[in-house]
């Protein structure tokens, strides 16, 4: 019998031959199973080393999603409430329209930051520390009461990380290994990449290259700084396609848990800054948003994260299916909307995984 096609594969490859990215690295799974992979291109434009499983992909705001999951382990061990004032334990967070900010509302993004903090790129260019960062961040002026407006916001998870180190008194990177990295597997996420990671990162192209140097990684930012494999993102989200199970079979979130964090936390509100019909604890959700990012073939209960990287994670829980999408190449290039790359590559990919062999 001859190979099976791979449709989407075979987009992924025009992808790289026409230099739309410089490299990608695509994996799928079923159920928690790693059932396809792709790679393609280079680490780095020209002469670098080739894209392949072992490749480190920045996958900046993805990051959100496991600051998220680890919050939620301290929440299931009675560590911190998701409605409790965060000022409580957080007490920089100051200011009388502050006070009722939850770790609900900022892991919702409804806890009315703003997207982005103005000063970011100064903190970036001046090597600023996490204290520095964190500290701008709270010190941000609200663009909406908690709970009116969801703005997809970054300072919020500056906030949210900086919760999870005053709950357990450990340094962020610490609970992320603890609560999320070793339960879960992944041996290939890194929050704060050394020297010894060095020739597998992939350069990133774009706005964000601080995270091409040695202070960007370091920084460790709980909203944009893991770094991790495509199949490593397969592995974590496809346990949220098991009810808050490994593969091999060991719990790692509650199943309340998982229903809490894949469920909609924001209601009617429109979501702003991301292409979420909802967002949940983490999670966006695709509800009835039409032309999107996941394509035509995922459902409504699809929950996604997008790295402003240039990558994309999503996992089905109708089809069980995970995907993972690397590219270095930002998404501010416009790359992935015109044409609606992402769209285009995930119906494919959909389209092939649940093809029988037969319909070949």
């Amino acid at each position: 019998m001859p190979p099976r096609r791979e449709r989407g594969f075979d987009i992924a490859a025009r992808w790289v031959r026409e230099g739309v990215v410089p490299g990608l690295a695509i994996a799928v799974g079923r159920h928690g199973e790693l059932i396809r992979e792709w790679y393609g291109g280079k680490q780095s434009a020209g002469s670098g080393r080739p894209v392949d499983a072992s490749t480190l992909f920045s996958v900046d705001t993805i990051t959100r999603v496991f600051t998220a999951t680890a919050l939620m382990r301290l929440v299931e061990r009675g560590a911190v409430g998701l409605d409790e004032p965060v000022r409580r334990l957080f007490p920089i967070l100051n200011g009388p329209d502050k006070r009722e900010i939850s770790l609900r509302h900022l892991l919702s993004h409804t806890a009315g930051f703003p997207a982005t903090d103005p000063a970011e790129e100064s903190l970036w260019s001046e090597e600023a520390g996490r204290d520095q960062h964190i500290a701008s961040a709270a010190a941000l002026p609200l663009v909406a009461t908690p709970g009116a407006r969801a703005i997809v916001s970054t300072p919020g998870y500056w906030i949210a990380g900086a919760l999870a180190e005053a709950v357990t008194g450990a340094p962020f990177a610490e609970v992320l290994r603890a609560e999320v990295l070793e339960p879960f597997g992944l041996t290939d996420t890194v929050l704060q990449p050394g020297p010894e990671h060095e020739l597998r990162i992939a350069r990133r192209y774009g706005r964000g290259r601080v995270f091409n140097t040695a202070y960007g990684r370091a920084l460790g930012s709980p909203a944009a700084g893991l770094f991790a494999t495509a199949r490593d993102l397969v592995r974590f989200a496809g346990a949220f396609t098991l009810a808050g199970q490994t593969p091999e079979g060991e719990r790692v979130l509650s199943a309340a848990t998982v229903e809490a964090m894949v469920e909609s936390q924001t209601g009617d509100l429109p979501v702003e800054g991301a292409p979420f019909g909802a967002v949940g604890l983490g999670w966006g959700i695709k509800g009835n948003r039409l032309a999107h990012e996941t394509g035509d073939l995922t459902s409504s209960q699809t929950i996604l994260e997008i790295g402003q990287s240039g990558c994309l994670l999503w996992a089905d829980p109708a089809s069980g299916l995970a995907v993972a999408a690397l590219a270095n190449r930002e998404l501010a290039t416009g790359w992935v909307s015109d044409p609606p790359r992402w769209a285009r590559l995930c119906n494919a990919i959909v389209a092939d995984a649940t093809r029988e062999p037969s319909d070949d």
